[in-house]
């Protein structure tokens, strides 16, 4: 059963050059075991994404918190953060190396 993060929060500023993320033991093993799986995946050469959402974006895996000062600033929370993993080939062909 995948249980829903304690602190898993995604802040951005308001330029959106900066992220920051707010996590406690349970936030950061939801994370890794998001990566582990596309990790996993990879190594059996196939590309996969998952998705991270708050329950303002019909998800359970974000909480929606930030510091104050974050709110001073303006900085706004992240509801929906989609991670990609690219085997070579396909990182390729969607122009994403260096090169």
């Amino acid at each position: 059963m995948i249980e829903k993060p304690d602190l898993l929060s995604v802040v951005a500023e308001p330029d959106g050059d900066q992220v920051y993320v707010h996590a406690d033991l349970s936030g950061l093993k939801k994370l890794r075991s998001t990566i582990d799986s596309m990790i996993s995946k990879l190594e059996s050469d196939e590309c996969d994404h998952d998705h991270l959402r708050s329950d303002d974006w019909a998800g359970y895996e974000l909480t929606t918190s930030m510091l104050e000062s974050e709110k001073t600033n303006g900085c706004t929370q992240v509801h929906h953060v989609k991670f990609y993993a690219w085997n070579p080939e396909w990182k390729s062909k969607h122009g994403l190396c260096k090169g």
